[in-house]
């Protein structure tokens, strides 16, 4: 591997932030001149005069230079449309339709239901009969300003029964707390925020914020267990949990923005310290389960918070466990800068070990599995966020090496969706890092498992990607992968996963619409080319002195950044 990629360590073995402008600037003082006498007076006011003369020219000339060396550093790759372009317009506007279409299939056939089935138009509650979808879909319906929407969904969760679990007795902790939990703190945040003139009914108000604490009530009789460690399932009515032996690393590991952010608006601290103490363990966790530095196995023994096996990936089971690392730096990074740690350790170790080329393209970067030292060369698209999580935390730490890294995943994706005839990426992909049976860099990278089951994770990097870069190549790949969403996978009532993205057809629908059509997808390509930079809720590359206000947590619901 190109030793030229790797991200400069200081001597422990972190990862070295480049420094930011504003540290290399050196202040001067003026001298303080201490003649009183009347003559001395007149003196003074005379070398002033001289000198504040020179110091104008010498700051006006200063100033060109910086404006001349900003306008050289800051230059764009290419000329961006402009914010209130004719092709903006009409991509944003046929976003936003399709989210109506959909949102008018669910709320028309199944509204209060978890799922729609949009081929077969049945309904499903596979969540605890929450309804999901209605919930997952809040704050992109408020981002979207849909307010009938939004009102719906307020009513909904105001009349909900949290106790009443459809289809059995437990909702699943993950996935109710990134969904649903995560879904009613962002609608909070953001009709507080910058959506306040929104759904001004202060009973609805008050009830989401009732039910967001009664839902994370719920939520926290999961880590009662001997660690600390949740259970994967929880009984609202008893507030008892499972008998499992064993979490995975992202259920232990992805609660800690939700938990932190309820902790913060409600002012109680028990959330946020029990999401820290299973984190914890995975911050300083046993060596068996930590085959390379900062990355991890798939599994947590819910009795001890040891590690039990050291089989990781940046895929299910532990992908979003990175991904918290560093938003929850950037969320409070007074109180979570060891997580900043964590993360770029996991950083370099996956650069130095896991990132992997297939044959003839040093240029894109593909995420391996590991077993121990054993490596797998096999992708599951849930792990294309990581060129995201890479470029954030390049912007973040003002780290080039980082930015360029995840662009290469970034890159590596939009291979892969223009490598199928849908122009959306499998499953799965697979490589050859070698000349092994034909030396043709075309067919280096083949896809194992041709579903495409609606993933945003491809398009949540290219949001990144543009939002580093602004090279409106991301722009465009998103739209496209928007384009070929819309004809493949549409149907009268929403959207289905596809099949096949090599056949023609999509090779049929699956019938299944996941509630993150609605929270990620839309937003994600929507926010791709959303080109106004007053949205405070844009994601901000630190690099050039601008604060991130927001954080978008795993289901891409924006949460307000503490403090701000």
């Amino acid at each position: 591997m190109d030793s030229s990629l790797f991200i400069p360590l200081n001597e422990e073995c972190h990862i070295r932030p480049t420094p930011m402008a504003k540290d290399r600037v050196k202040v001067m003082a003026l001298p303080l001149m201490n003649e009183t006498s009347e003559r001395g007076v007149a003196k003074v006011a005379k070398r002033r005069t001289k000198y504040c003369g020179r110091a104008l020219v010498a700051v006006i000339c200063g100033l060109l230079i910086i404006a001349t060396v900003l306008s050289a550093v800051y230059a764009k790759p290419r000329i961006v449309h402009d914010k209130l372009s004719p092709l903006q317009t009409a991509r944003k506007k046929a976003i936003v339709e399709a989210f109506q279409h959909a949102w008018k299939g669910y709320s028309q056939n199944c509204f209060g239901h978890d799922t729609l089935h949009p081929v077969t138009n049945m309904c499903e509650d596979d969540l605890g009969g929450y309804g999901a979808t209605a919930i997952d879909a809040l704050s992109t319906a408020i981002m979207f300003g849909e307010e009938e929407a939004v009102l719906q969904i307020l009513r909904h969760i105001a009349a909900l029964d949290l106790i009443q679990v459809a289809g059995g007795s437990k909702i699943q902790v993950f996935e109710v707390t990134i969904r649903h939990l995560a879904g009613m703190i962002s609608a909070w945040d953001l009709l507080n925020g910058p959506f306040e003139s929104m759904a001004r009914d202060p009973d609805l108000r008050q009830a989401l914020y009732d039910q967001m604490v009664r839902l994370g009530d719920i939520l926290a009789c999961a880590f009662d267990t001997p660690s600390g460690i949740p259970h994967d399932w929880v009984d609202p009515v008893t507030c008892s949990s499972d008998d499992g032996a064993q979490s995975t690393v992202a259920s232990a590991g992805t609660v800690v923005l939700e938990f932190g952010r309820l902790s913060d608006v409600t002012g109680d601290k028990r959330y946020a310290t029990l999401a820290h103490r299973a984190e914890d363990y995975l911050l300083h966790p046993n060596p068996s389960g930590e085959p390379y530095p900062g990355l991890l196995g798939s599994f947590v023994s819910v009795a001890t918070g040891e590690l039990v096996d050291a089989t990781g990936s940046w895929e299910s089971s532990s992908d979003s466990y990175y991904e918290y690392l560093l938003k929850a730096y950037i969320y409070n990074a007074e109180l979570y800068g060891t997580y900043l740690d964590r993360w770029l350790i996991a950083a370099d170790s996956t650069i130095r070990s896991i990132g992997s080329h297939p044959y003839g393209h040093l240029e894109w970067t593909l995420l391996v599995l590991w077993d121990g030292p054993s490596l797998e060369q096999r992708m599951e698209s849930l792990a294309w966020f990581a060129g995201g999580n890479f470029i954030l935390g390049g912007m973040v730490t003002d780290n080039q090496t980082l930015v360029d890294y995840g662009l290469s995943i970034a890159d590596a994706a939009g291979a892969v969706y223009n490598m199928t005839t849908t122009g959306l990426g499998g499953e799965f992909v697979t490589w050859n890092t070698s000349c092994e049976g034909t030396c043709d860099p075309r067919v280096s990278m083949q896809i194992a498992d041709g579903r495409y089951r609606l993933r945003p994770e491809v398009l949540e990097t290219w949001y990144y990607a543009y939002r580093a870069t602004k090279d409106v190549k991301y722009r465009d790949w998103s739209w496209a992968a928007f384009e070929a969403i819309d004809r493949y996978c549409r149907t009268d009532v929403g959207f289905s996963g596809i099949k096949d993205v090599n056949a023609p057809d999509g090779g049929g629908k699956d019938d299944v619409q996941e509630s993150f059509v609605f929270a990620e997808v839309m937003k994600y390509a929507y926010l791709t080319q959303l080109e106004d930079e007053d949205a405070p809720y844009h994601v901000q590359d630190s690099r050039t002195g601008a604060k991130n206000l927001w954080v978008y947590n795993t289901e891409g619901h924006p949460l307000r950044v503490a403090g701000r």
